[in-house]
Order: structure tokens, then sequence, then C-alpha cells
């Protein structure tokens, strides 16, 4: 179920906040646990049950991992990570690399071995994440273990952050269990915050997401310089406002329940190079593999050979961890690349050149690094980059941009306004929120707000019922 359909909106989403409202503070956390599984098992019965078995042993491990000596426990978190990574790795990555090592027997002409794919569970990786984190943190007594097991589900299985995160590592939420109690300002600062990534999502990301399929899906004579560079750009867009979106929504929902989730986005293309980019993009994802596999690895601390190294692990990581696919990989490797010339070089020298030149370079290779991202293979993308970057036909761009058919006037005037927040610095949520809050002082600023909640939701539903149904980019990984 996703936050942007019909279902959610009008049925799941505001029979779970009366009902949540309702219970009683004792009754709670059952209920939040009770109603995530519901939501979950609407997308993924078989999933449900496989979270429900899993969660139950790694339960048990946590439990052991805090009761026991420091050699035990040391093999019960291994044989806990490897039995969550061996999870992941059969449900997401099994199909991936059965099918890429049958290529090779068929180069040998071998008999391929047989295999039937796989579909995983929604959300799979996050979820895997959380276990981590969770068993991890309790290994360094970072966090008590949960009392419960239904203290130990309400952080698995909290459905604002279920299936797409934010991801939460488990000692930032271990103190939220006990007091899930929303405040009145609460309720409907979160709606609102709500209601600004559902807009996000339907105003913006999915008009370009339409124009950005239109050109993918192109062929390779039929596309043009600028038609490539239309496309990049409206998908660079796109991914953006839809994670962000998703993220705005869910740091809503809990905000609603009284549970904080931690920020996800802050302005990711004003970045100045790709060091300031990750700390901004996906702050969460970036957060947890530096806790959790950065530093392990030994981080900065050791040679500096060690720390370019460590960087290119966990880049790979991150890149396999989107997705069953070599492009991934790639881009992956790619965001490594740069951020070990950051280390080398490239910081020192992007101070110096000041950011009117740093924030749109670091933004085109970004661009170039998304159209890897979405490409659908190695070749199709090398493919795309050479048009975008074939000098030969520059002299027809502009007769291609006069004639481009590809984007509506409504799709360019949201073109230029995603631009406009993407990188005017005071057009960010955090600004617009106290710009609002600072009327409060008049009376005005509950109006403003409410006025401008309304009319987020009510052009997103205009929207919702105008065109067909789009699921959430991330919800793949």
């Amino acid at each position: 179920m996703s936050f942007s359909s019909f279902e959610f909106l009008f049925y799941f989403f505001p029979s779970f906040l009366f009902l949540f409202y309702l219970v009683g503070k004792r009754y709670r956390i059952r209920f939040v646990v009770v109603g995530s599984f519901l939501f979950y098992l609407w997308g993924t019965p078989t999933g449900a049950l496989i979270l429900l078995f899993t969660s139950a042993l790694d339960y048990f491990l946590g439990k052991v991992i805090s009761a026991t000596s420091n050699q035990f426990k040391k093999i019960v978190l291994f044989f806990s990570i490897f039995e969550n990574i061996a999870l992941l790795f059969y449900f997401k990555y099994m199909d991936f690399f059965v099918g890429e090592f049958n290529t090779l027997l068929d180069h040998f002409q071998i008999a391929n071995i047989p295999f039937k794919s796989i579909a995983f569970p929604i959300g799979i990786s996050f979820i895997i994440f959380h276990k981590i984190s969770y068993l991890v943190d309790i290994y360094h007594q970072k966090a008590n273990a949960a009392k419960t097991f239904l203290d130990f589900l309400l952080y698995i299985v909290m459905f604002p952050k279920l299936i797409q995160g934010p991801i939460i590592c488990y000692y930032d939420f271990s103190h939220q269990i006990e007091n899930i109690e929303p405040k009145d300002d609460d309720r409907f600062n979160g709606f609102f915050r709500f209601c600004v990534g559902l807009a996000k999502k339907t105003l913006i990301a999915d008009p370009l997401g339409i124009v950005a399929d239109k050109v993918f899906g192109l062929g390779f004579d039929s596309m043009t310089m600028s038609y490539s560079w239309l496309g990049a750009l409206c998908y660079t867009l796109q991914i953006y406002f839809d994670f962000s979106g998703y993220s705005d929504m869910a740091i809503g929902i809990g905000k609603m329940m009284g549970v904080k989730i931690n920020e996800n986005f802050n302005r990711p293309y004003i970045a100045q190079n790709f060091t300031d980019f990750w700390r901004r993009w996906h702050i969460t994802l970036s957060n947890w593999f530096k806790n959790y596999l950065y530093i392990p690895l030994g981080g900065n601390r050791k040679s500096s050979f060690r720390t370019y190294v460590n960087l290119w692990i966990v880049f790979l990581t991150s890149g396999l961890w989107h997705g069953a696919n070599w492009t991934f990989i790639i881009w992956g490797a790619y965001h490594g690349l740069f951020l070990v010339a950051d280390k080398l070089f490239w910081l020192k020298v992007s101070d110096r050149l000041g950011k009117i030149l740093t924030i749109p370079l670091t933004f085109l290779f970004v661009l170039i690094g998304w159209v890897i991202f979405r490409s659908d293979s190695i070749g199709s993308a090398g493919q795309y980059l050479f048009r975008m970057f074939d000098i030969s036909s520059i002299n027809n761009i502009i007769t291609d941009v006069l004639r481009v058919e590809l984007i509506g006037n409504r799709q360019m005037f949201i073109l230029y306004i995603a631009l406009i927040i993407s990188f005017f610095p005071e057009s960010g949520f955090e600004t617009i929120q106290k710009k609002i809050d600072c009327y409060k002082a008049w009376s005005f600023g509950i109006w403003i707000k409410a006025i401008v909640t309304l009319s987020l939701i009510w052009l997103s539903l205009i929207s919702l019922a105008n065109n067909s149904f789009s699921p959430f980019i991330y919800l793949r990984f």
C-alpha cells in the first residue's frame, strides 16, 4: 500500500489515526504493531509472514546478545548479522547472481542452473538495516534490548518508515518506545508536513516522471541531444521530489503519532561537492553506512590508502543495496570515485572556487550519475550518455528544443518550479515553516498553515484523480 494511493489516503490512514487517538496509551503499542502488519500485509502477504518469523528470531538473538559474555555474544552477533544478510541476498540478489552465472555457463556451452525467479518482500533492504542496527546497538551497549517482543516489533514494523525509510537507528528510537504520545501542535504540524510530501510526489515528481519515462523509452536513433538532457534533468528532479516527498510524509505521520523520525534530505542539489551531497541526500542511509560499515572497517583512522578502500567498499555496497543490477554497482563506484577525489584534492579546490562554480559542477556530475542509475543496462547508459555529449549534433540543439514534443506547457512550468525549489536557498521546507510560524504573534500562522495544507491536499487529490497511479521510486529497493 503506497502513501499516495486512494486506499491509504481514504481508508487506512484516517481509520488508523482515528483509532490511534481513541485507544488508551496502554494499548497504543499493540495497536501500532497490528496496524503496521495490516499495512504490510496489504502489499506482500508472504513477506509479512517472513517478517514476523525472522523478527521473532532476531528478538531472541538480541536477548542472547544482551545477556551473555563478550566472547559468546560476538559469535551470536556474527550469526545474527549473517542470517539477515543471507535473507537479503536470497530474496533480492539470488536471481541476479544466478542469472549472471548462467550467462557465463552459456558462454562455455554448459547447462544452466535451474532457478525460479523470486519476488522479494517489499522494503526488505530497509527492514534488514533496521534489524542490524538493533543487534549491533545492543552488542555495543548503546541501548538496552527491547523489554518485550511487542516493543521490538514496534521498532521494526512501524509503518511510516517500514518499506522506504527513513532509517532510524535503534539507539535513537529506543527511548521513544515507552512514551508514544503526540502533542497538540504535533498533530497539525505533522499533517502539514504530510501534505507537503504528498504535493511533492503528486504535483512535481509524477509529472516530471512522465517526461523522464518518455525520454528514456526512446530508441537510440530517436534520441537527440536536447531530448537526452531533458530526460536526465527531469529524472534528477523526479527522484529527489519523489523520495524526499515520501520522507516528508513518513516524518509527518510519525509526528502525528508522537514519534520522531529523522530528517532524510537537506537540499542536496545545492551541494558543493560529493561529500557535501551525501551529507544532504538520503541522510539516514549515509549515517547507517558510516556507523555500521565505514567505521567498523576502520574509517579514516588508518592509512590514507585504507581510507580510500573503505570508501569504495561503502559505496559499492550502497550501489548494490539499491538493486540487483550492474548499473547500481557502477553508480556506487562512480560516487565512490568522486568521494575519493574529494579527499585527495577536490575539497580544497572547491573551497577556493566558490559556490557559483562548485554547485553547478557538482549538480552536473550528480545528474550524470542518475542517468547510470536510471538506465536498464550499462549499454543503454553508455548510449544515453553518448547522446548527451554528442557534439556532432550540437548544431541542431536549438531546433530540437523548439520542436520538443515530449513535454507540455504544464510540465515545463513544473520543471521551472522544481528547479527553483531545488536551488533557491530560501525555498526549503524548514524556511517556509519558520516564515509561517513567525505570524503566530498575530494569530495568522495557524490560518496560513491551514490554508496551505488544504490547498496542497486538494491539488494533490485532483492530480491523483486525473492521472494513473505511480508508485514511489524507492519502493523497489
